[in-house]
């Protein structure tokens, strides 16, 4: 059985757990710059393939590498600013595995390239711009929860389910592009 002090001390740590919650604050501009560098991902993928052309290839892997860049800069931005590191916040906001993110950046991503396919250009670039919008109001849905429970929100996937899902993708991108 607990004592009264370890009680004490649970309930106190809970509460400065749901405090910490309840204040975390996302850097100025975060939400403009992981939604530009996800519509800028589902572009250049797009346009790798579908455009026949040594220079649109190459594009695959410069969406790639953006995102990246932006989403560790991100982290390091929240970090600072908060001076923690949150449970779930990177796979839910950044890596954009929380469901609404997921089914929006697949839906996006299928949009524009069937507009690419129709040579409809306009619309990949609206595709690719709502695919970065969903991604980020599904972030902003995230942290807001969050911050009501952090205890049941707090873990986040695991690190082996993200590492194979970036395989799959990853060989189906390569897949992708063999088949051209």
């Amino acid at each position: 059985m607990e004592s009264d002090d370890e009680l004490t001390a649970l309930r106190d740590a809970e509460r400065a757990r749901d405090q910490l919650a309840a204040d975390l604050v996302v850097p100025p501009r975060f939400d403009e710059a992981i939604g530009a560098a996800v519509a800028f991902q589902i572009a250049t993928s797009v346009v790798a393939l579908t455009v026949d052309q040594t220079w649109a290839r190459s594009l695959l892997p410069v969406g790639v590498v953006a995102f990246g860049v932006v989403a560790a800069l991100q982290v390091l931005r929240f970090r600072r600013l908060n001076g923690v590191r949150v449970r779930g916040f990177v796979s839910r906001v950044i890596l954009g595995s929380a469901t609404t993110a997921s089914f929006g950046y697949a839906v996006a991503l299928v949009s524009a390239y069937v507009a690419a396919l129709r040579d409809l250009w306009w619309l990949v670039g609206l595709a690719a711009v709502a695919g970065g919008v969903v991604y980020v109001l599904s972030g902003r849905r995230w942290l807001r929860a969050y911050r009501r429970e952090p205890d049941r929100l707090g873990p986040g996937e695991s690190a082996l389910w993200l590492a194979l899902v970036v395989v799959f993708a990853v060989a189906a991108l390569v897949l992708l592009v063999l088949q051209r």
